[in-house]
């Protein structure tokens, strides 16, 4: 637990549930629990009174007197952090916000310090769990959004690649060493949730949606008490890595399976830095696996590959399925060092159409991280029927929200023509506990478009659960929400030269690569995608070769190359070709 319980104090004083002080703050009881806080030497304190969302006059006090007491102590309030109804969540996000507030001022400090000697001039900004970015300031206000912030990056590549290539609806997947990530960008934002666990602790702002399985490359292949084959969640991780790193590894791993099926180069791994262990790589897959179940070395490697599809499926399906989208409006886009691999499967597997890869996948997060936008989230609550609201009310909450989130973008160096708001409500049919977010248009709200807001709210409650309650059901209002957006000029990322739609002159080879439609090794060309130009267009089966990742082109499937670092693949259609006539062709 992050707070000892004998360090958990009331104190005396009472808000009601309309907001009206009932009973006045005790504030030298106030003064007596800051003594005592001194004498446990706390580094940080987070404060949450019940009903302070609705008036905060008693936490702002509290703030106030723990400042004077406690100097140099951080000081987390709940109605900064998250000032909303549910006081479970708002109490635990706010202790998790006190919880990394030291640590993370210091390091804002630190690294600003250091940047700063080095002769730094620019903006220093940070990721958020949000996907945008903010300042160190406004970071250090609210630490909490610092929480998973890495991973969210790949939302904003995935919505930078959809920019530039002018799609709207994307599923990210990023698959790196130990972890699988897929998370979603719909109508040009990416998804978020509110009240999801990390590590255990419940975090109520909104973050990005990621969904996360342990199917990375490391992921190890193992064989239960009944004899099924299972891959992940424990890995190999860096050290000792796949058996074919050669660094001590002897179980099998996901990336032992593709070395096996000859996926990937044993000689060309990173660019030829990376000299990768076949052998070791065959006997991994042979004793864990091929022998225990009688198969042949390469049906057991394909196994362990179906069997990590099979898990990363799974996780987009929990994504995009089960929050009520089809994967056909969607194109997957592809990051991670080992993702390239198997894309076309699980695309193929999904019925997404088209899959995008970049030249940057390896690195995805970090691009993610230079094309985000800024982003401050703001939460308040309004509990009431939706028709019974007070129209005035609504668009008075929702603009002080702006107004703060407009105040802070300027801080940070945003001009006012470069703002965006969305605006949010969270609505829910009466008696029910949880709510549906519902995206309403930035405009004043009056009789007329509360009916339109019920509408949304019974559309979006159709498309998560499959039915909506028109006639009978009365929606209710629980909270308001409001994201601003700081956006930033996008990166055009440098053309390349233009080529023939044969890539022949990029050919360096080919290679036995085991494919399951064909049910055996097939002598498979391989590319130098260092050497691609735009409009070279490959036809399966066929396998690129990037310095920092793998693209695999499975029979069945076409892919071309934009010229601005993009690879774009159609999914595979059903392969009824029974022989190998002119398997392995490129640029047919």
């Amino acid at each position: 637990m992050l707070v000892p319980r004998r360090l958990r104090l009331p104190v005396r004083g009472r808000v009601t549930k309309d907001g009206d002080l009932y009973a006045a703050l005790d504030e030298d009881q106030v003064r007596r629990h800051a003594e005592t806080l001194r004498n446990e030497r706390v580094e940080a304190v987070a404060v949450s009174l019940l009903w302070s969302f609705l008036n905060d006059a008693h936490e702002r006090r509290v703030g106030e007197i723990l400042t004077e007491e406690l100097p140099g102590v951080f000081c987390a309030l709940s109605v900064d952090i998250l000032p909303q109804i549910r006081e479970y969540e708002r109490t635990s996000t706010t202790i998790l916000s006190a919880y990394v507030g030291p640590i993370l001022t210091r390091y804002v400090e630190r690294i600003e310090r250091m940047l700063r000697a080095r002769g730094l001039t620019g903006q220093i900004r940070y990721m958020q769990a949000n996907a945008g970015f903010a300042s160190g300031a406004a970071l250090t206000r609210k630490p909490v959004y610092a929480l998973n912030s890495g991973p969210a990056a790949g939302s904003t590549a995935a919505l930078a690649v959809g920019r530039q290539l002018g799609y709207e609806n994307i599923v990210s997947v990023d698959m790196g060493g130990t972890s699988f990530d897929v998370c979603l960008v719909k109508d040009e934002l990416p998804d978020t949730v509110k009240n999801v666990d990390v590590c255990r602790y419940r975090v109520g702002i909104p973050m990005i949606n990621i969904n996360t399985v342990g199917a990375g490359g490391g992921s190890i292949a193992w064989l239960d008490t009944g004899g099924i084959l299972r891959v992940g969640p424990r890995s190999a991780e860096a050290v000792p890595g796949p058996a074919c790193y050669g660094r001590g590894g002897v179980e099998p791993t996901v990336t032992d399976a593709s070395v096996v099926l000859g996926y990937l180069n044993p000689r060309a791994l990173l660019g030829g830095r990376l000299e990768l262990d076949q052998p070791a790589a065959v006997q991994a897959v042979r004793s864990a696996v091929a022998a225990p179940l009688g198969l042949p070395d390469a049906e057991a490697a394909q196994g362990i590959f179906e069997v990590a599809n099979h898990n990363m499926a799974t996780a987009i399906r929990e994504v995009l399925v089960e929050r009520g989208y089809d994967p056909r409006d969607f194109a997957m886009v592809v990051g991670g060092g080992a993702g390239a691999v198997h894309a076309g499967r699980l695309a193929a597997e999904l019925s997404i159409p088209e899959i995008l890869i970049t030249k940057v996948a390896s690195a995805f997060c970090a691009f993610g991280a230079l094309v985000a936008d800024l982003r401050h989230d703001y939460q308040a609550s309004y509990a009431a029927r939706l028709a019974d609201a007070d129209p005035a009310r609504l668009d008075a909450i929702l603009e002080r929200m702006e107004r703060e989130g407009r105040a802070e973008l300027a801080e940070e160096g945003v001009a006012p023509e470069d703002v965006v708001v969305n605006r949010t409500l969270e609505l829910r049919y009466l008696g029910q506990m949880h709510e549906c977010a519902v995206s309403i248009p930035p405009r004043p709200i009056d009789g007329t478009m509360l009916t339109e807001i019920a509408e949304l709210f019974h559309r979006r409650h159709e498309a998560l659960h499959t039915y909506a309650e028109r006639e009978t059901g009365v929606p209710e209002l629980v909270n308001l929400a409001v994201t601003v957006l700081g956006k930033v000029p996008p990166i055009e990322l440098p053309a390349r030269a233009a080529g023939a739609s044969d890539p022949s002159a990029t050919r360096v080879g080919e290679r036995p690569a085991y494919f399951a439609e064909r049910g055996r090794y097939l002598d498979t060309p391989v590319f130098d995608g260092s050497l691609v130009r735009a409009g070279n267009a490959f036809t399966g089966p066929a396998i690129v070769e990037e310095p920092t990742t793998t693209i695999v082109v499975f029979p069945g499937t076409n892919m071309t190359f934009d010229g601005r670092g993009f690879y774009a693949m159609s999914a595979a259609v059903p392969d009824t070709v029974a022989s190998d006539a002119g398997a392995g062709t490129a640029g047919g």
